[in-house]
């Protein structure tokens, strides 16, 4: 019984986690810059209460901690989307994403229309990070 309520708990607050991406990945142009950074936040507290993520965790460390593909397809997102509302573009965000998707299309025979779009729009970011 307290284990079914651990994951029923769990299963909301990755309810909640996704709404959040949801909501910043679709509504980019309604929402401040305040508040896409709120949820970003929001959204690394999310994998460090409950996977014990840091930012500086190896793609490798990341893969050990994060036993769903979805949710570690999910911290690739992320990444990319503190790359693209912080001032600072730190090219080792994109780097890491980059190396995330690789690491899933390596372990994860599925096909994800969703996984090839972050990894051409990774791409696509660290060539103009290139170019300049």
């Amino acid at each position: 019984m307290i284990q079914q309520r651990e994951k029923d708990y769990l299963q909301r607050i990755i309810e909640e986690f996704f709404a959040k991406l949801q909501e910043m990945d679709n509504n980019t142009e309604g929402l401040s810059l305040p508040e896409r950074r709120i949820i970003l936040e929001d959204c690394y507290k999310f994998f460090a209460d409950n996977f014990e993520v840091t930012k500086i965790d190896t793609v490798e460390q990341l893969a050990e901690k994060i036993d769903s593909v979805e949710l570690f397809e999910q911290y690739a997102k992320l990444l990319l989307n503190e790359y693209e509302i912080t001032d600072n573009k730190d090219k080792a965000l994109l780097l890491k994403a980059f190396s995330i998707v690789e690491t899933l299309e390596n372990t994860d025979t599925t096909y994800s229309w969703e996984r090839t779009v972050l990894r051409e729009d990774v791409l696509r970011l660290l060539e103009e990070k290139a170019d300049q």
